[in-house]
């Protein structure tokens, strides 16, 4: 067995201290690293007295003499964590533990271990304060937690996206029935956004609705990424859901109020633009009839002038008409459009950069079952397509293959084209105002020139719609064309 200086070397060099206790006669003797911790006091003839009153904190006293009074009279061994008052008058965390023994096999006696937890301690308080924080941030801005485990479909939820859903903290998903959490018309775009994460990589950030647990709908925005592992596997997704259902509603009947807006100021312009135009020759003629009138001396010129008032007041008239007929239907423009192909205009741009396809390895991957074709011009289309897909080839995630994935749908009676990819993505927060400017580029390319999202922003707004973009980097980037 050890002596006491062998085992103090030993204890000492890990920063640990010791007590001998005679469990016959309850004895204590400190090892010189524990005597030295605490300022090398005189404590007199009760150590344990002393220990109680000096050196352990008020708030561990009863239950550290319970426990020791247990160990001696009991010898029923004992951990607990305490704090000590040491040296320089701070408390620091020790980890106080039982090792019973037999001293030449006759003594009974034990060995309380002092460990220093102080800084394993402060760790855990910090992780526990910014756990707190985090829990706090997430609760006032209702934002939970959610992961994917793509081979096994196992979902897990953390205790703000529960509450979200209505479900208690013990509530675990069940991997069949995922889908039950969205709102039936949601459900084959969210199996979408997830087969395109968990096959290909491609993150998402999209409003949705949702159900509760008891069926009650509302909006949130979720996200999701790609989890990879070393060898460039995705094995899972994570990402949060929002609740963003005061937000959406009344975006939503904002939306409404600004498209009844929009309408009326749209036919007031156009009337306004077909009065300026059609009257004006009838309005010119009158005040020409008027001043010639005026300067008419005979009689008869002024007969003449009268009946070609007559005429211009019929053709007012008929003028007037017209204009009331356009004002009760709605005006589109048509010009140039005709029912184009999505499969045909992708066919078209695959086959303009077949060399660039092959020599990047890309993958081009589209799903044109929902929506076939668009009354468009197919230029613009096809202009639209190859700006977009020649882009996620040229900035294709090194290491990573190129997948460019095309799809076109209709959502809430409205047409939409995506084109996602799996490659460097764009810092958004730097970029995102300056992302369709003309002469704008984010990458270095020895090709690149700044103008094809410049053309396409413009190519979409003439036929009428709208191009956005969500992009993380390093992730991908995705642009959702609303026609």
């Amino acid at each position: 067995m050890l002596n006491d200086l062998q085992l103090n070397n030993i204890l000492e060099d890990f920063d640990v201290a010791y007590w001998k206790i005679n469990l016959l006669t309850r004895e204590i003797s400190w090892s010189e690293h524990f005597n030295h911790l605490i300022g090398d006091p005189d404590p007199g003839n009760n150590k344990l007295e002393y220990f109680l009153e000096h050196v352990l904190h008020k708030d561990y006293r009863y239950d550290f003499r319970e426990h020791f009074e247990d160990l001696v009279a009991r010898h029923k061994p004992f951990t607990a964590e305490v704090r000590l008052k040491l040296e320089n008058g701070k408390y620091r965390w020790f980890e106080c533990r039982n090792l019973k023994s037999r001293e030449k096999g006759l003594t009974d006696a034990a060995v309380l271990l002092f460990v220093n937890i102080h800084q394993a301690k402060r760790d855990q308080y910090t992780i526990e304060e910014n756990f707190f924080y985090y829990r706090e941030t997430a609760e006032m801005t209702s934002t939970g937690g959610w992961y994917l485990d793509v081979k096994t479909n196992v979902v897990y939820w953390d205790n703000v996206t529960k509450k979200i859903l209505d479900c208690p903290i013990d509530y675990e998903p069940n991997p069949d029935d995922r889908l039950r959490f969205y709102a039936p018309d949601q459900r084959e775009k969210v199996e979408n956004h997830f087969k395109k994460c968990s096959v290909f990589g491609i993150p998402f950030k999209v409003e949705l609705k949702m159900l509760s647990l008891h069926k009650r709908e509302f909006w949130v925005r979720a996200t999701g990424k790609p989890v990879y592992n070393e060898e460039q596997e995705i094995i899972g997704i994570r990402g949060v859901y929002q609740d963003i259902d005061e937000q959406k509603t009344n975006e939503l009947n904002l939306q409404n109020s600004l498209d009844i807006i929009a309408s009326q100021n749209s036919r007031l312009f156009n009337f306004a633009h077909i009065v300026s135009h059609q009257l004006r020759s009838h309005s010119s003629n009158l005040s020409l009839i008027s001043q010639l009138l005026n300067e008419a001396r005979s009689p008869e010129d002024k007969l003449e002038l009268i009946n070609n008032i007559g005429d211009i007041s019929e053709n007012l008239e008929e003028a007037i008409k017209q204009l009331n007929s356009m004002v009760t239907r709605q005006l589109s423009l048509r010009k140039e459009r005709q029912n184009v192909s999505f499969k045909e205009a992708l066919d078209v741009v695959i086959a303009s950069i077949s060399s660039l396809i092959k020599r990047e390895n890309a993958e081009i991957i589209a799903e044109f079952d929902k929506l076939n074709e668009i009354n468009y011009i197919s230029e613009y289309l096809e202009s639209i397509l190859l700006n977009l897909i020649t882009n996620a080839i040229k900035y294709k995630q090194r290491g990573r293959k190129p997948i460019i994935y095309v799809q076109t749908y209709k959502e809430n009676g409205d047409s939409y084209l995506e084109v996602s990819d799996n490659g460097m993505g764009i810092d958004l927060d730097e970029y995102g105002d300056k992302m369709f400017g003309m002469y704008k580029t984010f990458h270095r390319h020895p090709e690149a020139k700044g103008i094809g999202l410049f053309i396409t922003k413009n190519q979409v707004e003439t036929m009428g719609g709208s191009i956005s973009v969500t992009s993380t980097v390093n992730i991908g980037t995705t642009f959702k064309i609303k026609f």
